[in-house]
């Protein structure tokens, strides 16, 4: 087994872990990674079960967030990310203008986001007002039977 090999079995069981099954990007070119609003540089994100363990320390200042999607909304101005046994944390689009939202994600989107915005948390539900979302589709290499 190659090195390059062993790093994809490896990245494989991390995103298992955190997904709750091993995921692969899809093989369709058209369902190639997408950016909606302002672009997302991925490079410190933090796993939304990281950041929804400790909310306080990421409330406030700005903040990018990485996770699997768990849904969107009809409107695509809001997704939600998985964060493990939690409730999911709730990625919301900004809103420049009265009802009018900043970026819309497709609302049949399943995969992985990573999102930038300011994270603040109302009752039990954190939300992360958005000013862009980077989406990499995904597809099951095991579906279940």
């Amino acid at each position: 087994m190659t090195s390059l090999s062993r790093l994809s079995v490896l990245c494989c069981a991390a995103v298992g872990l955190l997904a709750g099954g091993c995921t692969e990007p899809s093989g369709d070119p058209s369902q190639a990674q997408k950016s909606y609003g302002r672009p997302v540089d991925a490079t410190d994100a933090i796993p939304a079960p990281a950041v929804a363990a400790e909310a306080t320390l990421y409330t406030g200042p700005p903040v990018t967030v990485d996770g699997r999607v768990a849904s969107v909304m009809p409107d695509g101005c809001t997704l939600y990310l998985m964060t493990g046994d939690g409730p999911p944390l709730r990625v919301d689009t900004t809103r420049p203008d009265e009802g009018t939202c900043a970026w819309q994600v497709p609302p049949e989107t399943d995969g992985f986001a990573v999102a930038a915005g300011t994270l603040r948390a109302t009752g039990d539900t954190l939300r992360l007002s958005a000013n862009g979302v980077r989406v990499t589709p995904v597809r099951a290499s095991h579906p279940d039977p």
